[in-house]
């Protein structure tokens, strides 16, 4: 509670010189009384079982799991994301790029973005293609999730490799090794978005420049283009299919632990209800956030979670029990994952220098909860091809009620067997599915890859 003392000063300051922009930013500002678990909560949160789900437990065969060749937790145990990049070296080779994306600001907030120190300037997106020497399963794009760069994907793009495909990845705008978003050093480790449609804009340009290459090569030009999106890359993605409809160049869609819905506040419990004031602030999230087209000076760029990434990085180093922290129960590949969201970049096509990023903003959370809720919403049953979305029963950093919402409504216009939403549920997972335990890993990227196959033999 420490924290949200200051802030709770600083909105009263804003609250006298805004004017007009008093209210909006009134109703922003309550959320910087919660704790706004977006993205990597804090290592201290205590893990409470998701509500119980409609969706089947996941079941992997023997013949399934044979299928497919992962790593273990032991293989990269000891080796940072370099490393791991040589190695996927060896089958694949790589290209560093970059793009160009939509400058920060609008018409209505530049006076605003400038007093809250947005650049206003082109923000570049920094982005990876590891082009398999031998593919012969196709292409996949993978798409982020919140406080996450390439950095720390390289596991999974390792295992994609080994199992034939080509691996594109590109770093969000704000995090990774992209453009941050507000001026100043102080504030570059913060969550920071602009716009949720810009996320998604990115991620088009990205998947044009993805198509563009492979259309140079007739072999992979006709081979099919999938997606791995994990928490706020899924919604992202969801915008992105539900917006194209039959016109998207995928065929196929896996969605890990989507952020449909973030948790920004405690939920209730069988043993007891959550406090009101965290009722109201789930609420908000759910319904009322209206995802402001502007920066609101003092309060948008305010941190609502923790005071940085080195504060949260000693948080989890000081747990008596790292397993015990809130992402995943794996403490091989969570410690790994901290070293590697601290990686380095440097060259001309890197938009920030490091990729350290903690603790989500108040805009981020404003877009996030709308632009979320968009993504799930009715717009969803335009998607036009198969989705697959798995749950983790000890998330709770996204609400899995949404992401049963969001497969309803893909499934409300189903008119056939090659499209519709599969929705799987592990129960003893958590929110970081990728870097859990190989007994919850292995059987998730088993599942994942046996989905795309069926979709290719199921493809008209």
């Amino acid at each position: 509670m420490s924290a949200s003392i200051p802030l709770r000063v600083r909105v009263r300051s804003c609250w006298r010189s805004q004017g007009r922009f008093a209210l909006p930013a009134l109703a922003l500002a309550l959320l910087a009384l919660g704790p706004a678990r977006a993205g990597d909560v804090p290592a201290t949160a205590p893990v409470q079982a998701s509500p119980p789900s409609a969706w089947p437990e996941l079941q992997v065969s023997p013949a399934q799991a044979q299928a497919y060749t992962l790593s273990d937790e032991a293989r990269f145990a000891q080796s940072d994301w370099q490393a791991i990049e040589q190695a996927s070296m060896q089958l694949a080779e790589r290209r560093i790029g970059s793009f160009d994306g939509e400058p920060t600001g609008t018409r209505m907030g530049t006076l605003m973005g400038a007093r809250m120190g947005v650049s206003g300037q082109p923000v570049r997106i920094h982005f990876r293609f590891y082009t398999h020497r031998h593919e012969h399963r196709g292409a996949v794009i993978v798409v982020p999730g919140f406080t996450e760069g390439l950095s720390v994907y390289q596991e999974v793009i390792h295992d994609l490799l080994r199992n034939g495909y080509s691996v594109y990845i590109h770093d969000h705008r704000g995090q990774g090794f992209s453009s941050r978003l507000l001026g100043g050093e102080d504030q570059a480790d913060k969550g920071h978005v602009d716009r949720f449609d810009r996320l998604v804009a990115d991620f088009e340009h990205f998947t044009a420049l993805v198509r563009q290459a492979r259309a140079a090569d007739p072999v992979h030009a006709q081979r099919p283009i999938f997606l791995l999106a994990h928490s706020m890359g899924g919604a992202v993605v969801a915008l992105h299919l539900a917006r194209r409809g039959g016109d998207t160049p995928f065929a196929a869609a896996a969605l890990v632990t989507p952020m449909f819905e973030p948790t920004v506040a405690a939920r209730d419990v069988p043993q007891r209800k959550a406090p009101w004031a965290d009722r109201q602030l789930r609420q908000w999230c759910h319904s009322g956030a209206f995802g402001l087209p502007f920066s609101l000076p003092c309060l948008s760029a305010k941190r609502v979670r923790g005071d940085g990434f080195a504060a949260d990085l000693a948080a989890f180093e000081a747990l008596p029990d790292p397993a015990s922290a809130a992402l995943t129960h794996s403490m091989v590949r969570h410690r790994m994952r901290w070293f590697n969201r601290a990686g380095r970049c440097d060259g001309p096509d890197c938009g920030h220098g490091d990729a350290r990023v903690a603790g989500p903003t108040l805009q981020w959370v404003d877009q996030a909860c709308a632009g979320a809720a968009e993504a799930r919403g009715p717009g969803a049953a335009r998607i036009a091809v198969p989705v697959l979305v798995l749950q983790g029963g000890e998330d709770v950093i996204v609400e899995p009620e949404a992401q049963q919402v969001f497969c309803d409504h893909v499934n409300a216009r189903r008119q056939s067997l090659s499209g519709g939403c599969t929705g799987l549920r592990l129960p003893e997972a958590r929110h970081g599915l990728l870097v859990e335990t190989d007994r919850l890993r292995q059987p998730a990227l088993v599942r994942v890859l046996s989905f795309w196959d069926e979709a290719v033999r199921r493809a008209p």
